[in-house]
């Protein structure tokens, strides 16, 4: 999936494109009518293990000194991912929209944080980050 830009532009063409693709994600979960939650749901765990990973891999290539912090939150929100599914495929819709509600609330703090922080290491140290 690909969108425009991110609602939190961080300068960084990589990260943002990212950031775009997750709103666009999130967007389409919070939009979704019940026979499409499966399917939306379902988009944002794809894209959150291939975003997640992503800025991993840059993370350790570069050899980035929060990466265990950084990579403590990501599990968290994998963890919350893993029992919404859970909760919805016994038949709670109401936790999905939750989620779709949350992980906006979740990501403007990290991606002001933990991933501008990201963004200056990687700028500071000429490093280019590739898909």
């Amino acid at each position: 999936m690909s969108a425009g830009a991110p609602a939190i532009p961080l300068g960084y063409a990589p990260i943002d494109a990212l950031h775009a693709e997750f709103d666009a994600c999130v967007a389409a979960l919070t939009d979704a009518p019940a026979e499409r939650l499966p399917a939306a749901l379902s988009a944002v765990r794809a894209h959150v293990l291939r975003h997640f990973g992503d800025e991993e891999r840059w993370m350790r290539e570069s050899a980035f000194p929060a990466f265990d912090c950084h990579q403590r939150e990501h599990d968290k929100v994998l963890d919350v991912l893993a029992e919404v599914e859970r909760r919805f495929a016994e038949g709670d819709d109401e936790v999905v929209r939750r989620l779709a509600t949350e992980l906006p609330n979740w990501f403007s703090i990290h991606a002001a944080t933990m991933d501008a922080a990201l963004v200056a290491w990687l700028g500071a140290n000429a490093v280019v980050a590739s898909p």
